[in-house]
């Protein structure tokens, strides 16, 4: 049960009728004092009380889900809003995760254990067309983990369902001294609102939240292939754009994760068709169903929060998926606000400066990484190849150069 349900069954079946038989007490013993004559009507405040002090989260996808685990452990009341009617699935999405994410989503809840069930990564190659420039490895076990989105999604819901309210679209929201929004399934009121419904935050609007936004003229699709991948990741740039192969295991069986972004002119089919045979990769491309993909887009909100919203996940910032950082930070933005819970929930003015400045700061440095990997890989000419090719090479003989670089993806 929750503190909420607690609350209301001690209004509802001991606070009101205990009210009401003092009252009917009152009326018999002192009938010949006409100044407590009158009627009565006794409504507790319990859960009008504890619903001012809820926590309202925008968007039941993974980010939320782990809010609601992290206020959930805390014994935190609060209410996750999600206009779709159930979850979103596609199979084929796939996410990596950093060393930091693992730790932390077992943490919130053990009975994740994502080390049983998540496929490692013992190593990734990148590749400047079909020439192998650089390999990230490890002194450790693994560079990262990849699990099913979906299937990530699925356990973070468990023990969650009465906590969401499912196709609850918000139409409106005002600030004062509570959060009140309007939606197609009611209205709720909290102490703070969490944005955490995506890239198109609705909440993100309606609080008037500054927005920096460009597209890359691409579009990502995903598919899943049949094939053995001995735990590694491979990662191909070219002037068309990326090609990423995570390895994934399925029951008993070995695939890999395709995302492919390609320019939105293409025919992504078609594309997958000629990269499969220029780097002779041998999938076997008959079934595969690229469907429409999604356009790719970077986004950054200038302030993460605003009164009483707080911005966390895709609602703050969104990233091409090339560095496949995007889940990681921000499952970053909900570790922060773990560590820091109480302030965050009294809108502590310091710490919601510093959750904007650090977890901004952080997203800045991905922006940089991504966006000189896209410059320098996505469109060198023969010259430029060649020195990347001779740079790269380089860097692939220094271990601690490369141990590095992984410790600083594995950080959210």
């Amino acid at each position: 049960l929750s503190v909420k349900t607690v609350i209301k069954n001690i209004d509802d079946f001991l606070l009101k009728p205990m009210g009401e038989s003092m009252f009917f007490w009152n009326m018999q013993f002192n009938k010949d004092h006409p100044e407590v004559k009158g009627d009565l009507e006794i409504k507790p405040q319990g859960t009008s009380a504890v619903m001012q002090k809820e926590v309202l989260i925008a968007g039941a996808g993974v980010i939320g889900c782990l809010l609601g685990k992290v206020l959930k452990k805390k014994n935190i009341s609060f209410k996750i809003l999600e206009k779709n009617s159930q979850p979103f699935k596609n199979p084929s999405r796939t996410v990596a995760l950093t060393s930091e994410s693992i730790r932390f989503l077992n943490t919130v809840d053990s009975q994740l254990d994502l080390n049983a069930w998540a496929t490692p990564v013992n190593n990734m190659n990148l590749f400047q067309d079909a020439a192998q420039a650089l390999t990230l490895d490890s002194d450790q076990e693994k560079i990262s983990s990849i699990c099913a989105l979906d299937d990530l999604h699925e356990k973070l819901l468990n023990d969650l369902n009465d906590d969401i309210s499912w196709d609850t679209a918000i139409n409106s929201m005002s600030n004062d001294k509570l959060t009140e929004v309007s939606t197609s399934n009611g209205n709720y009121s909290g102490q703070i609102i969490i944005a955490s419904d995506g890239t198109s935050s609705k909440i993100r609007e309606l609080s008037g939240c500054n927005v920096e936004e460009w597209f890359y003229g691409q579009k990502a699709h995903v598919c899943l292939v049949k094939c053995q991948h001995n735990n590694e990741a491979r990662q191909y740039f070219s002037n068309f754009g990326t090609l990423a192969l995570l390895p994934l295991n399925i029951e008993d069986e070995e695939y890999y994760s395709i995302i492919l972004c390609t320019n939105i002119t293409s025919d992504p089919k078609t594309q997958l068709e000629q990269l499969n045979e220029k780097y002779n990769l041998s999938f076997d491309l008959t079934d595969v169903n690229l469907g429409d993909g999604f356009e790719l887009k970077h986004s950054r909100a200038t302030k993460l929060y605003e009164n009483n919203v707080i911005l966390c996940g895709d609602a703050a910032n969104t990233f091409h998926p090339m560095a496949g950082q995007g889940l990681n930070l921000g499952i970053g933005d909900v570790m922060f606000i773990n560590d820091n819970l109480d302030d965050i929930l009294n809108l502590n003015q310091p710490t919601l400066d510093r959750y904007s400045k650090e977890r901004s700061m952080r997203n800045l440095q991905m922006t940089w990484i991504i966006q000189s990997l896209y410059g320098a890989f996505g469109n060198a000419n023969e010259l430029g190849s060649l020195l990347l090719k001779s740079g790269m090479g380089m860097l692939d003989k220094m271990p601690v150069v490369k141990q590095k670089i992984i410790d600083f993806a594995n950080r959210n």
